[in-house]
């Protein structure tokens, strides 16, 4: 989306000043709490359970009592209560196997974001928040025409972070063009199993494991997953000191503006930092914790349907 008007003083740059690259913090960026732990959730869960299968022979009691007698007594009456709990619950239990939940960010840039305009010392980074094969991630930078202008890889640090000042990347490039920055990784823990690949195939691949051979076919290997993110950016040449890069210590958790120093704190735009980048990485984490569970949450749901369906299940036996 290109800047509007009002946007345009966040790229301007003056002779002899040091430019301004800001970041803004986007609504889905705003901190967040660390999901419940699970033991939290089935206390939560079971507890529900038992409260509507109270409430449900309490309704069943209310109905049998104003039906005075009518053509079901109060045992048929429980079991159809416990029969609309049980597809209630098989009902949501569905609905949040089938909803993909929060989103998966196993990779994420932070800079420079789209339609930025960058010169020749252009600052990317990024996070990741799965463990990474070879604990590097692959950078490459598009021209226009998805010709590979640069490549770097780029090790991860410890706090799951990765970063690098491009001062060398477009030096081959004489005039204002549109430039695609891809981050791209191998994650150590999501894999994907295929039906069947050529053996020849998977030398090339990140397996796992090799799955069933039959001649020169492996049926059912499981490879590592790969993931990329790119952002889109406007290289200017003649922006000399655009993204110019002051030294940051890691250490100690200090937020230093790298771009601005000066910069005022109240100002709606975050200046960018170390910090902010990893309390980002933080809350992907989080979101995709809920995301994963959906599945055990699916499962509590089916527990529920279960113990609804106990005492219908007897009441049938026996009858």
């Amino acid at each position: 989306m290109p800047p509007k008007d009002d946007d345009l003083e966040l790229f301007s740059a003056e002779e002899g000043k040091i430019d301004e690259l800001r970041l803004e913090l986007h609504k889905e960026e705003k901190k967040t709490k660390p999901p419940p732990a699970m033991w939290k959730i089935l206390v939560i869960m079971i507890s529900i359970a038992l409260v509507l299968a109270a409430l449900a022979i309490g309704l069943a009691k209310i109905i049998d009592n104003a039906d005075g007698g009518g053509t079901r007594d109060f045992s048929d009456w429980i079991i159809i209560m416990l029969l609309i709990l049980l597809g209630v619950a098989i009902f949501s239990g569905s609905i949040l196997g089938a909803w993909g939940g929060q989103r998966n960010i196993p990779i994420r840039m932070v800079s420079p974001g789209d339609a930025s305009v960058v010169g020749t010392g252009a600052f990317v980074s990024g996070y990741v928040i799965e463990d990474c094969i070879d604990n590097e991630i692959e950078l490459t930078i598009y021209g226009k025409t998805k010709e590979v202008l640069y490549e770097e890889l780029i090790q991860i640090n410890e706090d799951g972070l990765f970063y690098s000042e491009l001062s060398n990347a477009f030096t081959d490039i004489k005039k204002t063009e549109n430039v695609s920055v891809e981050a791209w990784m191998v994650s150590a823990k999501s894999t994907e199993l295929k039906f069947v690949k050529r053996k020849k195939k998977l030398e090339d691949l990140n397996v796992k494991s090799d799955g069933l051979k039959i001649g020169s076919l492996q049926f059912f290997p499981i490879l590592y997953k790969d993931f990329s993110d790119k952002v889109k950016a406007l290289f200017d040449p003649k922006r000399k000191e655009k993204g110019y890069i002051e030294k940051v210590k890691m250490e100690g958790g200090r937020t230093t503006n790298i771009f601005f120093p000066e910069k005022d704190k109240d100002d709606k735009y975050i200046p960018f930092s170390f910090e902010k980048v990893s309390e980002m990485r933080q809350n992907a984490i989080y979101f995709d914790i809920k995301r994963r569970r959906r599945g055990l949450y699916s499962l509590i749901f089916l527990a529920m349907a279960v113990l609804f369906a106990i005492y219908p299940l007897i009441d049938a036996f026996i009858s």
